[in-house]
């Protein structure tokens, strides 16, 4: 009990040493799930307050994590009692003798966070063995005084928290998940984006590689992001949002991001990705990050985050929920069975309603209550660009957590041809290839023929009977006057369909002015219809 009360008291002095900074004691709530609103004496208060609840609980392992993100983010504050006892350690001048006397007490062989060598004997305080290789079998943290080159990522622990190690810090702010990202660590200090109600302000962020070991591991692995997130609140789940007028840049050179997301639809703005921007080498290299805005009625919160992202591909193997043919089936035949509805058969589209492409992989919300389709590809690229996880056709929520793989749609496909884009199915649920419904279109255009076939007679014989009708004279002469007065009045007076257009007028147009016959002079009417002669 006396090793564990010195070394609760060890920590209780490193929390109080003035010299730490307020934003480390924020750091330190922040990972341990402790408030860090307050003035830098209401932090340190309520980082004494949890380690002294674990002491008197007696949650040792709750106590290792709040003393590794101590040491993790303050190690040159920390004092002689949680530094290693294999190697001899200089005392400073400004120790009391009473804590003089309480580090005499504690014996060689205990353990502590920098144990030179691990021991292969059980740690007799009751806090937990350190000899493993790491924190497997507490709560999955990492391996304990790694090289300086390894930044081997570790599964969460028991509060789902990532647990930081040689400089790597968890996001200080929960943003609400995604598919298509995961969240690992934090570069920097969040920024506070003031409120401009009339005026226009820039927040820049330095960021070296040297200075966060994070970006160290977008070197090694081409998954690893630097993204840029932004919101509107620090307490509770976030979604991402920019302010509405706003511009992002990297090392001079603007980042062309969609910041404000789909129009009217909150949450539908993603995270901006600058990784390709920056400049990993030299590692002394200075990145600019800078985001310019303007009139703002609220605070916003920007910080940087390396985050893992998954690929499309990867998404797609990970649909794992089935819709079994039978369900489709009996849906169908349950429909038809409606005795207020009249069962026919309907029309199944085999083509994507996004992409308008035949479907690859069949897929639906399992709240959807139809049977159509969407490209389960296809929909996850339009849900990167703008998240909304609506269904396409019903608009009803479809999350990636609910989609599900049609096994009837993907039997249809399979079973027929790239060329068919659509089947018909049946009230009893079987679909019928558009086999038979080609064979009706052919007789469809042939009845067009025949209708024209039957115009160019009609035109044939009428033509034929003005050209041999009892006004016509036995010589053609198609520039007098009075033939083609009878040919018009015999055409016109010839049944015909109204559906059919009458027989066209020939003008020849080869004909001069001295070849028209000269016009009747019109007799003077002089009124009243009396003689004009003399009396």
């Amino acid at each position: 009990m006396g090793d564990k009360a010195a070394e609760v008291q060890a920590l209780v002095r490193t929390v109080q040493v003035p010299a730490i900074p307020k934003a480390t004691l924020q750091s330190i709530c922040a990972v341990n799930g402790i408030p860090k609103t307050g003035n830098k004496s209401d932090l340190q208060k309520r980082i004494i307050q949890q380690i002294n609840f674990c002491s008197d609980t007696g949650d040792w392992e709750r106590l290792h994590e709040i003393r590794e993100s101590i040491v993790t983010r303050a190690p040159i504050f920390v004092t002689p009692a949680l530094v290693s006892q294999t190697q001899p350690q200089p005392r400073p001048h400004s120790q009391t003798p009473l804590s003089q006397a309480q580090l005499r007490s504690q014996p060689v062989s205990h353990s502590s966070y920098y144990q030179a060598a691990p021991s292969q004997t059980a740690n007799p305080s009751g806090m937990g063995s350190y000899s493993q290789t790491g924190y497997g079998a507490l709560d999955g943290l990492r391996a304990q005084n790694p090289p300086a080159t390894s930044y081997q990522l570790a599964p969460n622990g028991p509060g789902g928290r990532i647990r930081p190690n040689a400089g790597l810090i968890a996001p200080t702010i929960t943003y609400k998940p995604s598919p298509f990202y995961e969240l690992k660590y934090q570069v920097g200090d969040v920024r506070t984006l003031e409120v401009m109600a009339a005026h226009r302000n820039s927040e820049r962020i330095s960021v070296k590689v040297q200075d966060h070991p994070a970006l160290q591991l977008c070197l090694t692995d081409r998954t690893m992001r630097v993204m840029v997130f932004c919101t509107a609140g620090n307490v509770g789940i976030q979604e991402i949002a920019f302010p509405y007028q706003c511009e992002l840049k990297v090392n001079g050179g603007d980042i062309k991001a969609n910041l404000r997301g789909l129009k009217n639809k909150p949450g539908s703005t993603r995270p901006v990705d600058i990784t390709d921007s920056l400049r990993f080498k030299p590692a002394s290299y200075a990145n600019n990050v800078e985001l310019t805005y303007a009139l703002t009625q609220k605070k916003f919160y920007l910080s940087l985050v390396v985050c893992k992202a998954i690929p499309i591909e990867t998404l797609v193997s990970q649909i794992q929920k089935r819709i079994r043919k039978e369900s489709v089936i009996a849906e169908i035949t349950k429909k038809a069975s409606d005795p207020d509805v009249i069962a026919t058969s309907q029309n199944l589209s085999l083509k994507c309603p996004l992409s308008y492409m035949r479907l690859k992989l069949p897929c639906r919300g399992v709240s959807c209550n139809h049977i159509q389709c969407f490209d389960a590809t296809s929909y996850l690229q339009l849900q990167e660009q703008g998240p909304q996880w609506l269904c396409p056709i019903c608009n009803k929520p479809a999350p990636f957590e609910q989609l599900a793989i049609d096994e009837y749609a993907r039997q249809i496909l399979t079973q027929t041809p790239e060329s068919v884009e659509q089947v018909t199915i049946e009230p009893n649920g079987e679909w019928v290839a558009p086999g038979g419904k080609k064979e009706v279109t052919p007789n469809h255009e042939a009845s067009f023929v025949d209708d024209d076939d039957i115009v160019v007679s009609e035109v044939t014989r009428t033509a034929g009977r003005v050209s041999t009708g009892p006004s016509q004279t036995t010589a053609p002469t198609p520039h007098l006057a009075t033939p083609t007065s009878v040919a018009s009045r015999d055409t016109s007076a010839a049944p015909r369909s109204s559906n059919k257009r009458p027989a066209p007028e020939v003008i020849d147009l080869t004909l001069s002015d001295d070849d028209e016959p000269p016009r009747p002079v019109k007799r003077a009417n002089h009124g009243h219809g009396f003689s004009s002669g003399p009396y």
